[in-house]
């Protein structure tokens, strides 16, 4: 099988969050093959999970805060290294710790194979103060990464008709000392083509996927109703779907109710 590969290019959060879900949306859709992506970030940004509250986010991080399609905690990006995976369900683990597990020890493998001594959190977060946490890198959890005692990997999912868009967030922290991130990228893409058994393709966003990605840029990730409350603003996306697809799905404030 043949994965695409989305070389690494840096953009503003809204941009990155809203090429993430097009991706998913097209994969879904049938018109874009599995695809990894590589992606950093212009400015300093603040992302948060699809679920949480935006008042949870640490003070000092600043308001410009975007809301991700998938779950987990605030992430504030600057440095880190983010790579996403839309793939079916099937090929990336039918249970959510299945497939971080399976990211997790490619990273893990790419990382050691660098000279980075990387593995999974030897101590994880207690059940009960999980809730109380509202940062990625305060919480360890199964098949999550550290390097010296430090969580370094963060992961979050969203599933969605069979497809799964998972993202990663490799936090290249001061206190290591971190190889180019071209042999990084390098690095995770070779351990999840073994991991995986597949061949990878380099390739860019097609011209369908940039434009429901603009769509989204617009009416979603930049939007505060979003944000910060949580709520999808109403609009929608079947004018990028083809009918044989639409008359099966209800698309609720542009995102695959199915």
């Amino acid at each position: 099988m043949r994965w695409r590969v989305i070389p690494y290019e840096e953009k503003d959060a809204v941009r990155n969050m809203a090429e993430d879900e097009a991706v998913l949306e097209a994969f879904i859709m049938g018109q874009s093959p599995p695809t990894v992506k590589f992606y950093g970030w212009t400015e300093p940004s603040v992302t948060i999970g699809r679920l949480q509250s935006a008042s949870s986010v640490p003070e000092g991080w600043g308001s410009g805060i975007v809301r991700r399609p998938t779950g987990g905690r605030a992430v504030f990006h600057k440095d880190d290294l983010t790579f996403s995976l839309v793939v079916g369900s099937e090929a990336l683990g039918t249970r959510v710790q299945e497939s971080y597990r399976r990211v997790g020890e490619a990273a893990a493998r790419a990382l050691n194979s660098l000279g980075i001594n990387a593995g999974f959190c030897r101590n994880t977060t207690a059940a009960q103060s999980v809730r109380k946490i509202g940062k990625c890198f305060d919480l360890t959890l199964d098949y999550e990464l550290a390097v010296q005692g430090t969580k370094v990997l963060g992961s979050a999912q969203v599933r969605r008709a069979g497809a799964v868009l998972q993202q990663n967030s490799l936090a290249l922290s001061s206190n290591t000392f971190w190889p180019a991130r071209d042999k990084i990228i390098d690095g995770i893409l070779y351990e999840v083509e073994q991991e995986f058994c597949v061949e990878t393709v380099c390739g860019g966003m097609s011209a369908l996927e940039l434009q429901i990605a603009s769509e989204l840029a617009d009416n979603k990730y930049a939007v505060e109703e979003w944000n910060l409350g949580g709520v999808c603003p109403a609009f929608s996306l079947t004018q990028f779907f083809p009918p044989c697809y639409t008359e099966h799905v209800n698309l609720r404030g542009g995102n695959l109710d199915a």
